[in-house]
């Protein structure tokens, strides 16, 4: 379960800023008899502490889905002595290689991982293949193969329809919608880098597979398999469902990049996954840390 809002007034929160291989969890959110990022550093902390802690994750990860800056909060009880600079190390010697924690810090009770943050960054791998190849030795684990017949200017055109606040109802999963399906996008960037294809997406907050069903869409629109006009109809309150339903990506290409704050407590050596300035430059660089958030 996510920790509480109010920590105990004698406890010391903390923030957490962590990297995950996804393919090895059941995604962020502790589920009974599933092993999850929440409930693995949950357990890490409460043999360190002996005692239960809480965990907030500033939003969950399906499952698949990795993480380069994943951001939580904790609040160690009365009487934890550990310096918070050595909680890092001595935590990654609890946590399976596939978690890690990059950076932790003392906080204000008012920090709050999800409710403190501002905005989120995303970003989807793909890879280009030449015609003949289904997988490339070398290629990342972490990325998605590229269609032959792409035309990313036709997927950028594509992409700015998606910008600004919309109804998203039809690019999540109906079963988890919530009452308002209202979003917004503040940015969707395609950058090039050798043979990989980046697709970056923020924004304060997205629905279930959001991110992956727009990129699914974008997948398809460069290929010529959505009509473009077919977009804005689609991001309107109470519109009907596309004809042909919309695809999701595979997990395996999405990462949360990096969760944004007004006043970052994190050393900004240790974000380290972040759009080129010449693709993003509107996107505030990542701010030096501090031992405590306002």
């Amino acid at each position: 379960m996510e920790g509480p809002l109010s920590p105990p007034a004698t406890s010391r929160r903390i923030a957490l800023l962590l990297a995950y291989d996804g393919r090895d969890f059941s995604g962020w959110q502790v589920q009974p008899n599933r092993w999850t990022v929440q409930g693995t550093l949950g357990e890490a902390l409460a043999t360190l502490c002996r005692a239960p802690v809480g965990v907030t994750g500033s939003g969950r990860t399906d499952a698949g889905v990795s993480a380069w800056g994943q951001v939580a909060h904790a609040d160690l009880p009365e009487g934890f002595s550990i310096p918070v600079d050595r909680l890092p190390r001595i935590l990654n010697t609890r946590l399976p290689g596939s978690l890690r924690v990059l950076d932790c810090r003392s906080v204000s009770s008012s920090f709050h991982a999800r409710h403190s943050a501002r905005g989120k960054i995303y970003r989807y791998v793909f890879r280009h293949l030449p015609a003949s190849l289904s997988h490339h030795p070398l290629a990342t684990p972490f990325s998605a193969p590229l269609p032959p017949n792409f035309f990313l200017p036709r997927a950028r055109e594509a992409s700015t329809f998606f910008l600004g606040t919309h109804d998203f109802r039809h690019f999540s999963v109906a079963s988890s919608l919530p009452d308002d399906s209202t979003r917004r996008i503040d940015g969707i960037l395609w950058e090039e880098r050798c043979a990989e294809l980046i697709l970056w997406v923020t924004g304060p907050g997205f629905l279930h597979k959001m991110v992956r069903m727009i990129g699914g869409y974008l997948l398809e629109a460069g290929e010529g398999r959505r009509p473009l006009e077919e977009i804005p109809a689609l991001l309107r309150k109470g519109a009907p469902p596309p004809f042909r339903a919309v695809e999701p990506l595979p997990p395996d290409g999405l990462a949360l990049a990096r969760v944004l704050y007004d006043n970052d407590p994190f050393d900004p050596r240790t974000q380290t996954c972040y759009p080129s300035p010449h693709v993003a430059p509107d996107l505030p660089p990542a701010k030096g840390g501090t031992d405590s958030h306002g």
